[in-house]
Protein backbone atom coordinates (compact mmCIF):
# COMPACT_ATOMS: atom_id res chain seq x y z
CA UNK A 1 0.00 0.00 0.00
CA UNK A 2 1.33 3.38 -0.93
CA UNK A 3 1.68 6.14 1.63
CA UNK A 4 -0.97 8.28 -0.13
CA UNK A 5 -3.55 5.45 -0.03
CA UNK A 6 -2.71 4.70 3.60
CA UNK A 7 -3.31 8.33 4.60
CA UNK A 8 -6.63 8.46 2.71
CA UNK A 9 -7.90 5.31 4.42
CA UNK A 10 -6.67 6.44 7.83
CA UNK A 11 -8.38 9.81 7.53
CA UNK A 12 -11.59 8.19 6.30
CA UNK A 13 -11.62 5.84 9.31
CA UNK A 14 -10.98 8.74 11.69
CA UNK A 15 -13.88 10.66 10.15
CA UNK A 16 -16.21 7.67 10.45
CA UNK A 17 -15.28 7.21 14.09
CA UNK A 18 -16.64 10.71 14.85
CA UNK A 19 -20.13 9.98 13.48
CA UNK A 20 -21.27 7.70 16.34
CA UNK A 21 -20.07 10.29 18.86
CA UNK A 22 -22.30 12.90 17.21
CA UNK A 23 -25.27 10.56 17.24
CA UNK A 24 -24.73 9.64 20.88
CA UNK A 25 -24.34 13.30 21.84
CA UNK A 26 -27.60 14.26 20.13
CA UNK A 27 -29.46 11.58 22.10
CA UNK A 28 -27.86 12.39 25.44
CA UNK A 29 -30.12 13.28 28.32
CA UNK A 30 -30.66 16.97 28.69
CA UNK A 31 -32.68 18.79 31.29
CA UNK A 32 -35.70 20.43 29.69
CA UNK A 33 -37.55 21.13 32.94
CA UNK A 34 -39.35 24.44 33.13
CA UNK A 35 -38.33 27.42 35.24
CA UNK A 36 -37.70 26.57 38.89
CA UNK A 37 -38.48 29.80 40.76
CA UNK A 38 -41.80 30.89 39.34
CA UNK A 39 -43.76 33.56 41.20
CA UNK A 40 -45.79 36.11 39.25
CA UNK A 41 -49.30 37.50 38.87
CA UNK A 42 -51.53 38.15 35.89
CA UNK A 43 -54.39 40.63 35.87
CA UNK A 44 -57.22 39.14 33.81
CA UNK A 45 -58.67 42.63 33.25
CA UNK A 46 -55.51 43.65 31.35
CA UNK A 47 -55.78 43.49 27.56
CA UNK A 48 -52.36 41.77 27.49
CA UNK A 49 -53.98 38.75 29.18
CA UNK A 50 -57.25 38.78 27.22
CA UNK A 51 -56.63 35.29 25.81
CA UNK A 52 -57.22 33.88 29.30
CA UNK A 53 -60.72 35.36 29.57
CA UNK A 54 -62.22 32.63 27.42
CA UNK A 55 -62.33 28.90 28.16
CA UNK A 56 -59.76 27.27 25.90
CA UNK A 57 -57.56 30.34 25.88
CA UNK A 58 -53.87 30.14 26.65
CA UNK A 59 -50.98 32.50 27.11
CA UNK A 60 -47.21 32.02 27.16
CA UNK A 61 -45.80 34.49 29.68
CA UNK A 62 -42.85 34.64 32.06
CA UNK A 63 -41.61 31.30 30.71
CA UNK A 64 -44.88 29.55 31.65
CA UNK A 65 -47.83 28.33 29.58
CA UNK A 66 -51.06 29.38 31.35
CA UNK A 67 -54.25 27.65 30.17
CA UNK A 68 -57.92 28.43 30.94
CA UNK A 69 -59.37 24.90 30.82
CA UNK A 70 -62.87 25.21 32.30
CA UNK A 71 -65.20 27.92 33.66
CA UNK A 72 -63.03 29.05 36.57
CA UNK A 73 -60.05 26.70 36.34
CA UNK A 74 -56.58 27.69 35.17
CA UNK A 75 -53.48 25.52 34.84
CA UNK A 76 -49.84 26.48 34.38
CA UNK A 77 -47.20 24.28 32.77
CA UNK A 78 -43.69 24.51 31.45
CA UNK A 79 -43.86 25.30 27.73
CA UNK A 80 -40.75 23.23 27.01
CA UNK A 81 -41.10 19.67 25.68
CA UNK A 82 -39.04 17.23 27.74
CA UNK A 83 -37.95 15.35 24.61
CA UNK A 84 -36.04 17.92 22.57
CA UNK A 85 -36.72 21.28 24.20
CA UNK A 86 -39.23 22.55 21.63
CA UNK A 87 -41.94 25.00 22.68
CA UNK A 88 -45.31 23.27 23.08
CA UNK A 89 -48.75 24.63 22.19
CA UNK A 90 -52.16 24.18 23.77
CA UNK A 91 -54.83 22.73 21.48
CA UNK A 92 -58.21 23.74 22.91
CA UNK A 93 -60.10 21.52 20.47
CA UNK A 94 -58.45 18.38 21.79
CA UNK A 95 -57.69 19.69 25.26
CA UNK A 96 -54.06 18.58 25.07
CA UNK A 97 -50.69 20.24 24.87
CA UNK A 98 -48.81 19.30 21.69
CA UNK A 99 -45.14 19.45 20.76
CA UNK A 100 -44.85 20.48 17.09
CA UNK A 101 -41.36 18.98 16.70
CA UNK A 102 -41.96 15.26 17.21
CA UNK A 103 -45.67 14.96 18.00
CA UNK A 104 -45.43 14.50 21.76
CA UNK A 105 -48.70 15.11 23.59
CA UNK A 106 -49.31 16.08 27.21
CA UNK A 107 -52.33 16.30 29.50
CA UNK A 108 -53.22 20.00 29.76
CA UNK A 109 -54.16 19.79 33.44
CA UNK A 110 -51.44 17.51 34.84
CA UNK A 111 -48.63 17.85 32.30
CA UNK A 112 -48.41 14.03 32.07
CA UNK A 113 -47.19 12.47 28.84
CA UNK A 114 -50.06 11.12 26.74
CA UNK A 115 -48.05 9.97 23.73
CA UNK A 116 -44.96 10.37 21.62
CA UNK A 117 -41.30 10.43 22.54
CA UNK A 118 -41.17 12.73 25.62
CA UNK A 119 -39.48 10.90 28.52
CA UNK A 120 -41.36 12.78 31.24
CA UNK A 121 -44.23 15.18 31.82
CA UNK A 122 -44.19 18.95 31.79
CA UNK A 123 -43.41 20.82 35.00
CA UNK A 124 -46.62 22.09 36.60
CA UNK A 125 -47.13 25.25 38.65
CA UNK A 126 -49.75 26.24 41.19
CA UNK A 127 -52.39 28.72 40.03
CA UNK A 128 -54.64 30.59 42.47
CA UNK A 129 -57.27 33.17 41.60
CA UNK A 130 -58.43 36.13 43.65
CA UNK A 131 -60.91 38.19 41.66
CA UNK A 132 -59.23 39.09 38.39
CA UNK A 133 -55.74 38.27 39.63
CA UNK A 134 -54.05 34.95 38.90
CA UNK A 135 -50.99 34.04 40.94
CA UNK A 136 -48.66 31.43 39.45
CA UNK A 137 -46.02 29.84 41.69
CA UNK A 138 -43.57 26.96 41.68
Amino acid sequence: MERKDFLKQSLALCGLSLIPAGIIQSCSKQNFAGPANVNFTLDLSSSANAALNIVGGSLLTNGVLVIHTTASVYHALSPTCTHAGCTVNYSPGSGVVICPCHGGTFNATTGAVLGGPPPSGLTTYTVTQAGTILTIKS
